[in-house]
């Protein structure tokens, strides 16, 4: 996701359209902006007072853990991504169990790397020297 506006800029456009500058597509072509844009930072104006953009959205917090992950490898030595995530699934009720994208999304966070062998399949492949985290 791109980043945010910058505060002074949007303090700008929204203060140029107050004083009367133009209507919303003028200013936005005078800023270079899209009209859309314009209206929602002048909404944002007159709602909350200011023009500060909100914070980007969190999304739902991994439910693996590094222990299991540790364990499973261990367990099945030199598994496959669909390997672990098969593995993984057996031990939890069906609203706990990932998909296998969330399983190598959590072996690269814990320091794992997740290579294709041969066959084209998904290889843990161990550790990196230093974990992302």
């Amino acid at each position: 996701m791109a980043e945010p506006y910058p505060i002074e800029l949007r303090k700008r456009v929204v203060e140029s359209y107050e004083c009367g500058e133009g209507s919303y597509p003028e200013v936005a072509v005078l800023f270079s902006l899209g009209e859309a844009t314009v209206k929602r930072w002048v909404l944002l104006k007159r709602t909350q007072g200011d023009v500060v953009p909100s914070k980007k959205g969190g999304g739902t917090p991994s439910t693996i853990c590094e222990n299991e992950i540790e364990r499973l490898v261990a367990q099945l030595r030199d598994p496959t991504a669909a390997e672990l995530t098969a593995a993984y699934n057996c031990c939890h009720a069906a609203k706990q169990r990932v998909h296998v994208s969330s399983m190598k999304r959590a072996l690269h966070r814990f320091g794992y790397v997740v290579k294709k062998n041969a066959d084209g399949h998904w290889r843990l492949s161990g550790r990196m020297s230093s974990p992302s985290v």
